[in-house]
């Protein structure tokens, strides 16, 4: 095999390892928290049920189902019925269709929490969920539902999906 083909089939295979957590943008590893001694949070108070927050929630599909797209599409590839390009838009679209699914069913969840799912950027899989914050945090028993934060990481999700919108053909 040539060193082209090769380098190719290499960078495919470790783009398809980064999966959604890439595109969610939970690669960032950097703390966001403000200096000690900014600001003293709030303290729930446990009998205070009319207290709501709002917050993204990260969605990611079901990692069987991602994991088992990943090897048709690698054998699809290796068996040269796809292009390096192919193999990627193919994945890139079955990674979308997983993540629709996942926003549906944190969705159910979330209402079925007394929550309310207020919006949602699907490229990313994040959601704007509003709802009483015990509520908010038991929703990450939901396998779908893999992080809680701050409210101002929709609006960045947002800003990235409407880049990546503009860049678009």
């Amino acid at each position: 095999m040539d060193t082209d083909t090769d380098t190719d089939r290499r960078r495919f295979l470790a783009l398809t390892g980064t999966g959604v957590a890439g595109l969610a943008g939970c690669s960032e590893l950097r703390s966001e928290r403000e200096p000690e001694g900014s600001e003293t949070p709030p303290t729930p108070d446990a009998g205070d049920t009319d207290t709501r927050r709002t917050v993204a929630m990260i969605v990611q599909p079901d990692p069987g189902a991602l994991r088992e797209a990943q090897t048709e599409i690698r054998e699809a590839l290796d068996s040269g019925e796809l292009s390096r390009e192919e193999a990627e838009q193919r994945l890139a679209e079955r990674e979308q269709e997983l993540i629709g699914e996942a926003i549906d069913t944190a969705g159910d969840r979330i209402e079925a929490a007394g929550a309310e799912h207020l919006d949602t950027v699907e490229q990313e899989g994040t959601l704007l969920v509003e709802g009483p914050p015990l509520a908010l945090i038991d929703l990450l028993d939901e396998p779908a539902l893999t992080a809680v934060v701050q409210r101002d990481r929709f609006q960045q999700a947002r800003d990235r999906a409407e880049a990546a919108g503009s860049t678009e053909p």
